[in-house]
């Protein structure tokens, strides 16, 4: 499936007449985004939808997707490739288990959300990460004084890889002047916990309903990327977060490119292909 995207604000400052970049493409970063969801009381429901999801306005003076509508997340760090993470079931692959690590670790940093339990299922609370030591254990990720496994091993927690749906795959185009290969991924709230603003990233935070969401964009009140966009959409389509994490989906690498409308317009395109199509990724 084609989809067209405008090409405009920061975006368009970025290439020439030609659609092509004014500068040599950056390289790629790997990263790793979170839609945490939760079920949405029956009165806060929009149309089939009945998911809610925790997402960030950027503040403006970021040198990324300023002023953005985005989900919790960030690059993969070498210390998320330790080979020391305690897992529950099996581990994800070699490939993908650094970015299952920076995602629950930068889901943790930015909105205090622990994707991790105990041996015999059960996770921390609000109340126990709302504690000095969690408080302590969090800042030290952040400033990168401390490794997600160092973390997990002194508290007796471990990652449930089958806790991260993998959802999509999208790189940044190359004109961008900042480029990521992101892995996105939907996790459920665990029970008893709380998602907030703590990365200082945002000039808000919330709980969203998907479509509502799409609507503002559409209306020009809610500026977003497109792989924040297509995520949306598909969010509202769900019934519920029990629905959503048993979605099949087929991944591969998603790069929008720029291309020329029948207008004359230059835009974005991508092609999502069923979902995870697209150009492939350089």
């Amino acid at each position: 499936m084609l989809r067209e995207f405008s090409l405009g604000g920061r975006l368009a400052e970025r290439v020439g007449a030609d659609g092509q970049p004014l500068h040599p493409p950056a390289p790629v970063r790997d990263a790793a985004t979170v839609m945490l969801v939760r079920d949405a009381p029956p009165r806060r429901r929009s149309g089939a939808g009945g998911v809610e999801v925790f997402a960030f306005r950027r503040v403006s003076r970021m040198a990324f997707a300023a002023g953005m509508l985005v989900f919790p997340g960030g690059s993969v760090d070498p210390g998320d490739a330790d080979p020391g993470i305690p897992w529950e079931g099996p581990a994800p692959g070699q490939a993908d288990a650094p970015a299952v690590v920076a995602a629950v670790r930068e889901t943790f940093e930015e909105c205090g959300v622990l994707l991790a339990r105990e041996a015999a299922g059960r996770v921390p609370d609000a109340g126990e990460l709302a504690a000095p030591a969690w408080e302590e254990r969090r800042q030290a990720l952040a400033a990168g004084r401390a490794r997600l496994a160092a973390v997990l091993a002194a508290t007796d927690l471990r990652l449930p890889a089958a806790g991260l749906w993998p959802w999509a795959r999208w790189v940044t185009p190359p004109f961008e002047n900042r480029r990521f290969d992101t892995r996105f991924f939907v996790a459920a709230l665990p029970p008893g916990q709380q998602a907030r603003d703590l990365g200082g990233e945002g000039e808000q935070a919330a709980w969203l309903d998907p479509a509502r969401a799409v609507a503002a964009h559409a209306a020009g009140e809610l500026p977003m990327l497109p792989p924040t966009l297509v995520c949306l959409e598909e969010l509202a389509a769900a019934p519920d977060v029990a629905t959503l994490l048993a979605t099949p989906r087929r991944l591969r690498p998603v790069s929008p490119w720029v291309a020329r409308a029948d207008d004359g317009r230059l835009v974005l395109r991508v092609d999502l292909d069923g979902h995870g199509g697209g150009q492939a990724a350089p």
